[in-house]
């Protein structure tokens, strides 16, 4: 290549790393720089940390608030006097829960006594060390060999456990020694006079309702390593506190308060904007009906787990939200084996195998593919495939047509449709052979409906169910019915509120809004539709009306006081549970069924088992839907 060439490839690599460095300046770390400038042109300081904005209830209770401790905390530098410093502190700090290792006891005493220890050497072992031929620890493990363990006996465990917190991590980076310091350690601290110590206002979280929604409200804490750039690309530092799981992260740019700016004027700071709290969440959330429906819930779940047949069970989910707008209005689970403790994180984190809820959906797949006449009756019997075992409802039922398919639960309406809708006709013994696109049929329509789909809610954490790989004739008549992928708790919710919502699916949420420090309303998720089903609206309310006569004469006849007009669907499930066949029980709802202002979810796996004792099954499902229900319409 000719030497004037190379100058212009030359000239023009220097120009783009010149526009790259341009770019990371003045546009992704923008914020970070300008900080960087006005401190260092304008000796501006930055408070140590600012108060995140509240959570409150739909009512304006304050549900999470913030509450300011001290913490202190040390940083090495050439002159600190470590050993001063952990004979002081020990003297003044009321220090709880100190665990320390032998280790760390040895590593004290080793400071403590270095001299002396390191006179009685073997000159070999060093020269080894300094030619690399030992490593650090062995070094290490070699000096504590003349440390006798009886020698260990008389260590100052305050001093020791001081020691060891100020020597972790990087050597002169700072160290947090103690975590809400009392008014009067810090008197006796400030006393000390040592720059080595410094006392800082952090902010913790108070959480002020004992429910089970602090679950998902998130945690607070350091910058994570993978998160590092983009956060100083937004002006924070380091040693920032942010939102690490939960609402906390989901909400983390509006949450974050804004620091305490301060100006150097003649060596003292001068306050210039005084701190600012981060924006308050408004759930859509009433605390108090919130609290209602743990306490019947729990109160549900001990009731069931008196049964032998209940073994396997191990807590039911609930899931009340605006069908209109995918608002939550409440949100519970609970883990048995875990002593009743909060498992709210399962409603979209679990999947199981829901059973007959869905055949609202799989209806809507048999209209959509002309599978159905409407009207027309047929005689409630049994599918029997070839090498398969007959298939049949769970009673027989009469004729029945589309509208009693739904309402009685019809298994064999469903197992015609699916052939219908494979392109066959039904004939006993048939070789039924459906393809991966008569699947795709089903799953496309479920997935429109929230079925196998992300909700959109507003947490980073949401995961999906198990979709099965598999194709035969025997396991697409199991998902007609339920039987073969998995769904969470919250994509039934997604379901029945698109349902309800004439096949208008919104987004799940759980914030409403925010507020400003004004009182100012801020909007953060307005309702946002993702998708429309592609079923005919006269059809739809064909599968409308199955669901209401499910509450008005059908499986759910004693679920829901005939007052509240509601339309549901119940699902039961063969499931396992570690290889051990259990009983699921799932219901659905929403009401009134002509104006839906709430739906409900009630999801209860593996709630019974068959055993020589007792396979009763509580009917936890209709007792919570009804107790649940006469809340929302306080009855």
């Amino acid at each position: 290549m000719r030497k004037e060439n190379l100058l212009k490839v030359f000239i023009l690599l220097i120009n783009l790393i010149v526009a790259i460095r341009l770019f990371d300046i003045g546009i992704l770390k923008h914020e970070h720089y300008k900080n960087e400038s006005n401190s260092i042109l304008n000796n501006y300081v930055y408070g140590a940390s600012a108060p995140r904005g509240r959570i409150l209830d739909a009512k304006g209770r304050v549900l999470v608030d913030n509450k300011g401790i001290k913490v202190l905390s040390f940083k090495k530098n050439s002159k600190s006097d470590i050993k001063f410093l952990c004979e002081s502190l020990a003297e003044i700090l009321d220090l709880k829960s100190i665990s320390l290792t032998d280790t760390d006891k040895k590593k004290y005493y080793y400071f403590l006594h270095k001299k002396d220890i390191d006179s009685i050497l073997d000159k070999n072992i060093l020269e080894k060390y300094k030619m690399k031929q030992i490593s650090d620890r062995e070094l290490e493990e070699y000096k504590f060999t003349f440390i006798r363990d009886e020698e260990l006996k008389n260590i100052n465990e305050k001093e020791c456990y001081l020691y060891k917190q100020m020597i972790s991590g990087y050597s002169f980076g700072e160290k947090i020694i103690k975590t809400d310091i009392t008014e009067e350690e810090l008197v006796k601290i400030n006393a000390l006079n040592s720059n080595d110590l410094k006392v800082t206002l952090k902010w913790i979280r108070n959480y002020n309702y004992d429910t089970v929604l602090n679950q998902i409200f998130g945690s607070i804490g350091a910058i994570e390593e993978d998160d590092v750039n983009d956060y100083l690309s937004k002006g924070y530092s380091l040693d920032d506190t942010v939102g690490v799981s939960f609402l906390e992260k989901f909400y983390e740019e509006y949450l974050t308060g804004e620091k305490a700016v301060y100006q150097v004027i003649n060596g003292n700071l001068e306050l210039v904007e005084p701190e600012k709290r981060g924006l308050d969440l408004v759930l859509g959330i009433d605390i108090n009906t919130q609290l209602e429906i743990e306490s019947i819930l729990k109160k549900e779940i001990e009731n069931a787990k008196k049964y032998p047949s209940s073994k396997y069970y191990n807590g039911s989910y609930v899931i009340v939200s605006d069908p209109n707008n995918g608002l939550l209005r409440a949100i519970a689970g609970y883990d048995v084996n875990n002593n009743y403790s909060s498992d709210v994180v399962g409603t979209f984190t679990k999947s199981f195998t829901v059973g007959s809820v869905v055949k609202g959906a799989s209806q809507s797949v048999a209209f959509i593919n002309g599978a159905i006449d409407k009207d027309k009756k047929i005689l409630d019997s049994c599918v029997k495939l070839k090498n398969m075992p007959s298939k049949c409802s769970w009673t027989k039922l009469g004729l029945i047509d589309d509208i009693d398919a739904i309402a009685q639960s019809s298994n064999y309406y469903q197992f015609i449709n699916a052939i219908k809708v494979s392109g066959q006709t039904y004939s006993y013994n048939m070789n039924f052979k459906p393809t991966m696109d008569d699947f795709s049929k089903y799953r496309n329509v479920f997935n429109s409906y929230g079925l196998g789909s992300l909700s959109g809610i507003d947490l980073y954490e949401e995961k999906y169910g198990i979709v099965g790989s598999r194709i035969s004739g025997d396991l697409l008549l199991n998902y007609v019915i339920g039987q073969y992928d998995t769904y969470t708790p919250l994509m039934l919710s997604s379901y029945i509120n698109t349902l309800a919502n004439d096949g208008i699916r919104n987004k799940i949420r759980i914030v409403d809004y925010a507020i400003d420090g004004e009182g100012n309303r801020v909007e953060l998720n307005d309702p946002q539709e993702l998708n429309e089903v592609g079923i005919s609206k006269d059809d739809l309310k064909r599968v409308q009306a199955g669901l209401r006569k499910v509450i008005a004469s059908g499986t759910a006849s004693n679920y829901v006081d005939k007052s509240i007009k509601a339309a549901g669907k119940t699902g039961t499930s063969e499931t396992f549970y570690n290889s051990i066949p259990t009983t699921s029980r799932n219901f659905i709802m929403y009401a009134p069924y002509d104006d839906p202002l709430y739906s409900l979810v009630i999801v209860s796996p593996n709630l019974a088992y068959s055993n020589s004792t007792n396979n009763y099954k509580y009917p936890i499902n209709s007792r919570l839907s009804r107790e649940i229900s006469n809340i929302l319409f306080e009855k």
